[in-house]
């Protein structure tokens, strides 16, 4: 009997997901919220960022181009075989009416960073000849040789070679400062994403009390209707405010949800089921932002004045290179071969070490323009470019002492601001605390109340707007003195 009682409640239970869904069976409390910091918001941003991923990837490219500038020192090794067959009809019978070759060569090549050019190379040919006049046929000849060219004008010793390289690392460089911008704008958009989401908050929490307050103040009406104190119109203008303000409140879970929705964009989760909280408030710091410090912290660490200086260095390495191209092209040639003949291969190979089988050429190029316009252009043209990057600097450094100026302004106003905001906002809430006080002995009415109350939302969401636009505006200035990634970035590009 107990075991089928048993089979029975057991069959029960299994049948219950069934008639009233899966659900049943399940915990149905509500999710914990993941309770959620500044610092824990900015180092997701730092791991999880797609656009500071994807910032990454244009340093990342950019420094490809130093190997592209550096492969004009790359050492070339080359290979080459040929066969030749001439039968061709001959005008005198001492060239003979048939010859062939078999030849293979190989060879490394360089360029060095001095501008010098060398060759190495070697191969071995395989002649044959039906000329009677032949004394040695068929034979191998094996030959080695060495070549170099240096020049001594325009490119001098490698002048030029080596230019081009730094400039190109002074590019990569710049490319870096440009990508870092990016994450630090990217870093600066999610935490700017976490104080909105935190004002949201707050602003929904402020408008809940304020639905609370207006629900009791309308259940007060509801009962001084039923002992005739107040008048109907006195109700209706109550339970008026009361539905704005559950209207109110239902935008500002929609804003919550938006500014939560916003910042997990920016942390790139997504779940957007997540629930969030955040771990902090909006409060202000005891202390005032000192100009001079926040300048000499842009001065060293502001990315687009040293994107100029960087300027100006390959400006005066543009300029050498351009006066030395003004030279004419003077360059000194040599090379030294030797070579050994034999019927036989080896034979062949062993006789190039004989000291009379050599061959030895020292020569020079000279290449002059009369006219030299397009050297002469391009030193001009990075002499003025040189002249255009120094006013360049001069007006970054103006603009960085006006922008760092303005944001140390708004940050010190938006704090005192800060404390203007908490005292009316106290003020308002004292007022209508006195109103309903008045309210108690029927010296108030509904019209004074909720214009009142009004003045106490606005004063609290005021209040919040300030905190949130302070919190706003160091973030701001970090940017301003491109400071903020310093802070968190422990990486290199």
């Amino acid at each position: 009997m107990r075991n089928k009682l048993f089979t029975i409640i057991w069959s029960i239970f299994l049948f219950l997901p069934f008639v009233f869904g899966q659900d049943v069976l399940e915990d149905q409390s509500p999710k914990a919220a993941w309770a959620i910091s500044f610092e824990e918001v900015t180092q997701l941003a730092l791991d999880n960022s797609l656009d500071i991923q994807i910032a990454k990837y244009d340093a990342y490219i950019k420094q490809t181009s130093l190997f592209k500038a550096e492969s004009i020192f790359d050492t070339y090794f080359n290979v080459n075989a040929g066969y030749f067959d001439d039968t061709t009809k001959q005008p005198s019978v001492v060239f003979g009416t048939a010859t062939g070759q078999t030849n293979y060569n190989f060879g490394i090549s360089k360029k060095l960073p001095s501008g010098t050019e060398i060759a190495i190379n070697a191969g071995d040919a395989r002649n044959f000849t039906n000329s009677p006049f032949a004394t040695l046929n068929p034979y191998h000849e094996a030959s080695a040789g060495i070549s170099l060219k240096q020049p001594l004008g325009k490119n001098f010793f490698g002048l030029a070679d080596r230019a081009g390289i730094k400039i190109t690392k002074i590019d990569i460089e710049n490319a870096q400062y440009s990508s870092l911008e990016d994450i630090e704008q990217a870093l600066y958009n999610a935490q700017v994403a976490y104080w909105k989401f935190v004002l949201k908050c707050e602003e929904l929490k402020i408008r809940e009390g304020i639905l609370q307050k207006s629900q009791k103040l309308y259940d007060i009406y509801k009962e001084k209707i039923k002992i005739g104190m107040v008048e109907e119109v006195d109700v209706v203008a109550v339970e008026a405010n009361l539905e704005i303000r559950k209207a109110d409140v239902l935008i500002a879970e929609l804003e919550k949800e938006q500014a939560k929705n916003e910042l997990l964009f920016a942390l790139n989760i997504d779940d957007l089921s997540i629930e969030l909280a955040p771990r902090d408030s909006l409060d202000i710091g005891p202390l005032s932002v000192d100009l001079y410090q926040a300048l000499t912290d842009a001065i060293n660490n502001r990315r687009d004045y040293k994107q100029i200086k960087n300027q100006l260095l390959a400006n005066d390495i543009n300029i050498v290179v351009a006066k030395n191209a003004l030279w004419p092209k003077f360059d000194l040639e040599a090379s030294f071969t030797r070579n050994g003949l034999d019927r036989k291969y080896k034979p062949a190979w062993e006789g190039i070490s004989d000291k009379n089988n050599r061959e030895l050429f020292v020569g020079i190029t000279l290449e002059f323009p009369l006219e030299n316009r397009n050297s002469k252009g391009d030193f001009e043209e990075a002499r003025l470019q040189k002249e255009q990057n120094l006013l360049s600097l001069k007006r970054t450094e103006r603009l960085i002492f006006k922008e760092i100026h303005n944001q140390v302004k708004q940050v010190n106003t938006l704090k005192e601001q800060v404390s203007l905001y908490e005292k009316t906002s106290l003020l308002q809430a004292k007022k209508l605390e006195e109103e309903l006080k008045r309210l108690k002995y029927g010296r108030s009415n509904s019209d004074f109340i909720i214009r009142y109350g009004e003045d106490v939302l606005n004063a609290k969401l005021g209040l919040a707007q300030v905190l949130f636009a302070y919190r706003v505006s160091l973030v701001d200035l970090e940017l301003v003195k491109q400071t903020l990634l310093d802070k968190y970035w422990r990486q290199e590009l």
